[in-house]
């Protein structure tokens, strides 16, 4: 059997989040830095539209709005099958053609009108932006008002989930090569990044202003982070060793399949044997005598002990050399040896 493992570099483990990362915050930079200062510009230009003077043009495309005069000839209620929005067919006066206008929602506006009964419709660039019936208006479904909640909110909650993915990349970049990447290390931050989206995502629908929903964002953001950081630090501070294996120090040295695994010089590929013993612990070549070996340096601070994942039998060691991580990989029987050797 054997107790080490190949298993993806580093680079290519974090290539994924990463481009899942990179991925969302370019989506969530285009609709927060380009879209949504857009549609916030041309509800301000349509709001301070004046109306045109003179004959308005049913088909025009001035910055005025025109307000055409017609009659309803049809309505239609919103619902059913799919996201149907309530609708108004009409003609304008003068014109052959009969056309459907959506509006945004069921209102007073749309309750009192019936086949016959004289609207007019406001066009602005183009499109029909409002119906208006006496003393009520209603906004259509091409309004400029508001236009900017939905990519505003779409991209506050890519934000956190593009560093989720982030942060998930930098965990797995800084665990060995070979070592089986934690579930923890995935799950602790995506819950983070979820919690965060969900309140990025409905903060501008439930705000009156951008700067209302960022700060909501932020507000959660704090404690939800601390939290998450909480979790990890507790999650690497569990017991070094699970109950019933502790340390024993080897009178004479004793030699067992193994590997250590880390950016460290006695991390070497090809040595596949542990030696522990009375001067420590070592890795070698063989377990023949006279087989190269590198000593695994007093430095080494055990972290914890765990099971290795996807390889039944055998056990990871988490050690630390200064700044460095480094992985022993060995069977369950021979952890006793090595924590000794390691103490």
């Amino acid at each position: 059997r054997r107790a080490g493992g190949g298993g993806r570099g580093p680079s290519a483990a974090v290539a994924t989040p990463v481009a899942l990362s990179l991925g969302l915050l370019v989506v969530a930079g285009c609709l927060l830095g380009w879209y949504v200062p857009g549609a916030l510009a041309a509800e301000a230009a349509y709001r301070s539209a004046s109306f045109c003077a003179g004959r308005p043009e049913p088909e025009g495309t001035r910055e005025c709005l025109d307000a055409v005069p017609g009659t309803v000839v049809a309505k239609e209620p919103g619902g059913g099958r799919g996201p149907r929005l309530p609708g108004l067919r009409w003609a304008a006066d003068g014109g052959s053609q009969e056309a459907w206008v959506r509006l945004e929602k069921e209102g007073a506006l749309f309750d009192s009108l019936a086949p016959g009964d004289r609207v007019r419709v406001v066009r602005w660039r183009g499109e029909e932006r409002a119906v208006v019936a006496g003393p009520l208006r209603q906004e259509t479904s091409a309004t400029p008002v508001d236009g900017h909640r939905l990519p505003y909110a779409v991209g506050l909650g890519l934000v956190p989930l593009g560093g989720v993915f982030g942060w998930v990349a930098y965990g797995w970049a800084r665990r060995p090569e070979g070592t089986a990447r934690a579930s923890w290390l995935v799950s602790v931050p995506m819950g983070c990044g979820l919690v965060l989206g969900a309140v990025g995502f409905f903060g501008p629908m439930v705000t009156d202003g951008l700067l209302d929903a960022l700060l909501l964002s932020v507000g959660v953001a704090v404690p939800v982070l601390a939290a998450g950081v909480w979790l990890l630090r507790w999650r690497r501070a569990r017991p070094s060793a699970p109950p019933g294996i502790l340390p024993r120090l080897p009178g004479r040295e004793r030699s067992f399949p193994g590997v250590v695994v880390g950016a460290v010089p006695y991390g070497t590929t090809g040595f596949g044997t542990l030696v522990a013993g009375p001067e420590g612990l070592a890795v070698a070549a063989g377990a023949e005598p006279g087989a190269a070996r590198l000593p695994v340096p007093r430095s080494v601070a055990v972290v914890r002990v765990r099971p290795r994942a996807g390889e039944a039998g055998d056990w990871v060691v988490e050690c630390r050399d200064g700044d460095r991580e480094v992985c022993v990989v060995a069977a369950k029987e021979d952890l006793p040896w090595i924590l000794g050797a390691l103490q």
